[in-house]
């Protein structure tokens, strides 16, 4: 837009003319010229605030542009909470592909056909949570959401869906009206807990409400933490507790020694499901940058509706990162030990089950009036051949004498091999490949042989291994 009048721009110049009359017309002219000047200045700022239409050329035009566009605004969305709320967003999602070299027949039922109670597919026995066999699995999806306030309260949360939201959701005793198992919940809230920094000493966190065990070099993963193999190990499945529910309290004495303790409703419990409550404590040492020592322990009672039958986990950790670079050491070594009489479910196999011959309790468990124990060793090692490629091999032994753990009196070994390869140029995006052997004393391990029928009925499976090898496909995606 454009304002032109018939007057030359500058100053007038007075002295081209004399007299009152020419000095009048030139104080009009340039009081006019002013005026045009800021009219002019007025109609550029208002163009520039114009919001103009963005050209169809600048819209994206493929699928990728389009999620790089939602990308980015997901992005500004994040940054907006965190420096204006303090609240961070983080996700992950864990896909799967496994195949059992015994091709496992768990079905127990005549194959084919609508049987709504019958289990489909395989399963592998005695894994924790890659339990499909020989097919595709949503293993996790997790959507993690904190809030951090310095001097103030704050929060963690820890939402799971897949199949590691179906085996917690299966494990954990949410409550005391419904205190069932659920076997197809896809959904897991893990951690909800408040966070509180009380100013004593050198400042105490506090934490209240549901969060992952102390136990355990490994982890239910979440976004900024995984673990170095995709299968979890005998230790974790078995030996401890995934949950607890209650107070914990962490103190750093300095940058070498830390110690933590808490009081909860027991393993696996969001509500307590007996008269006690349990104890949990851990001593984390770290004397350089090149060694580490925890030492996890927990006791009380786990028996429902039974505060007499205490139940104790010692559980120590140590951790070398060697001088070799990208090497580093891990072992971890727990005994427990639980006083009886301890409620178990005997192992269905292909032979006798002593515990079948236990007296009988509620749904379908077999009763220990004696005391238990059982103990594993997992030893690591891992190597990072380089900023995208690690190799993590794990060795292991778990022994369960009474088959309060497993439901057979048995002990197990496992042999896993998980090759990592992060891929360049794609942030957060990681595949492994994994093998693994795991061998018993007993057999457990289901084949493709069919079942034994008593009277058109399955009641046993007609021939298991003493051992199965597996191999997974894994591509894990954090942000």
């Amino acid at each position: 837009m454009t304002l032109a009048l018939a007057v030359r721009p500058g100053r007038v110049n007075a002295g081209a003319a004399s007299g009152p009359g020419a000095q009048l017309e030139a104080d009009k002219l340039e009081r006019l010229q002013q005026q045009v000047q800021e009219l002019e200045k007025e109609i550029h700022q208002i163009r520039d605030q114009q919001v103009v239409p963005k050209e169809a050329s600048d819209s994206p035009k493929t699928i990728g542009q389009s999620v790089s566009s939602l990308t980015k605004d997901l992005g500004n969305v994040r940054n907006d909470l965190s420096q204006n709320l303090g609240v961070h967003i983080h996700g992950l999602m864990d896909a799967t592909w496994e195949y059992n070299l015994n091709q496992p027949d768990t079905t127990g039922f005549t194959k084919g056909g609508l049987n709504p109670i019958s289990t489909g597919g395989s399963t592998n026995q005695l894994r924790v949570f890659d339990v499909n066999a020989n097919g595709f699995t949503l293993q996790q999806f997790n959507l993690h959401i904190d809030r951090t306030a310095p001097g103030g309260v704050g929060f963690v949360s820890d939402l799971n869906f897949g199949q590691t939201a179906n085996i917690l959701a299966a494990s954990t005793r949410y409550s005391n009206l419904n205190p069932a198992a659920t076997s197809n919940e896809i959904f897991d809230p893990t951690q909800l807990y408040l966070t509180y920094a009380a100013p004593l000493g050198s400042g105490v966190t506090l934490q209240m409400g549901r969060f992952v065990t102390l136990l355990g070099e490994e982890i239910i993963p979440v976004y900024n933490n995984l673990n170095f193999n995709e299968s979890r190990s005998f230790i974790f499945g078995f030996g401890i507790p995934f949950t607890h529910t209650g107070l914990r309290a962490t103190y750093a004495f300095n940058d070498k020694l830390s110690a933590v303790l808490g009081v909860n409703n027991g393993w696996d419990d969001v509500s307590a499901n007996n008269d006690g409550q349990t104890v949990e404590a851990q001593l984390t040492l770290i004397p350089n940058s090149q060694i580490s020592a925890v030492v996890n322990g927990i006791f009380g009672p786990q028996q429902v509706n039974r505060g007499s039958s205490t139940r104790g986990v010692i559980d120590p950790i140590v951790t070398w990162k060697t001088p070799i670079p990208g090497l580093q050491l891990i072992d971890e070594y727990m005994y427990a030990d639980e006083t009886g009489p301890v409620s178990v479910t005997p192992f269905l196999n292909s032979h006798p089950n002593p515990l079948s011959l236990f007296p009988a309790g509620p749904n379908g468990t077999a009763t220990i009036n004696h005391g238990v124990h059982w103990q594993g060793n997992a030893a690591y090692i891992v190597y990072d051949l380089n900023e995208n490629l690690e190799f993590a091999t794990r060795g292991e032994w778990f022994d369960d004498p009474n088959g309060a753990r497993t439901g057979l009196a048995q002990s197990l070994g496992e042999f896993t091999q998980t090759v990592n390869y992060k891929l360049p140029g794609v942030q957060g995006l990681l595949a492994r490949l994994e093998y693994r052997h795991d061998i018993s004393g007993q057999k457990p391990f289901y084949s493709n042989d069919g079942w034994v029928t008593s009277g058109g009925v399955p009641t046993a499976p007609a021939h298991t291994y003493s051992g199965q090898e597996t191999f997974e496909l894994a591509v894990v995606y954090s942000y």
